[in-house]
């Protein structure tokens, strides 16, 4: 099994809703979250944020907490492989003019219910679902 790890890059609106960053994949277009193979040496939070920066040009910290994980069927060719991937919450505070994998993706900042719609992973869906809940609360929490 392949294993990934993926940054769920997020951002509050002037209205304090949840706003998600979607990239997509290389080969099918689909709408997924940054993400790449893990590299030795870096910690999972390190390697999410490099993989937003290069796929997204996103900049901003990484909580170290896994968020959660999902699985999909990964194609290649006529072969399929099941990927995991651990995700980590991110919090975005810019985005870079030019990044690496500028002109191989599309990026998109879309508000929930945008996110929610188009994502490709319904386990990837409850996962930002999830995220979102939990931003609300502590924000209600905090009294903002």
């Amino acid at each position: 099994m392949l294993h990934q790890i993926a940054a769920l890059p997020v951002r509050l609106n002037a209205d304090g809703a949840v706003d998600v960053y979607l990239v997509t994949s290389r080969g099918s277009g689909r709408w997924i979250i940054p993400k790449g193979n893990s590299i030795r040496g870096l910690a999972p939070q390190d390697v999410a944020a490099r993989e937003a920066r290069e796929e997204a040009g996103l900049v901003g910290p990484v909580l170290p907490r896994r968020l959660g994980s999902f699985a999909f069927q990964r194609v290649r060719g006529v072969v399929g492989e099941t990927c995991l991937i651990d995700v980590y919450p991110m919090h975005v505070d810019r985005q870079l003019k030019n990044f690496p994998e500028k002109r191989e993706r599309t990026v998109r900042l879309c508000n929930l219910a945008t996110a929610l719609a188009i994502v490709s992973s319904p386990p990837l869906a409850e996962l930002i679902e999830q995220y979102a809940s939990e931003l609300r609360s502590q924000r209600l929490a905090a009294g903002t």
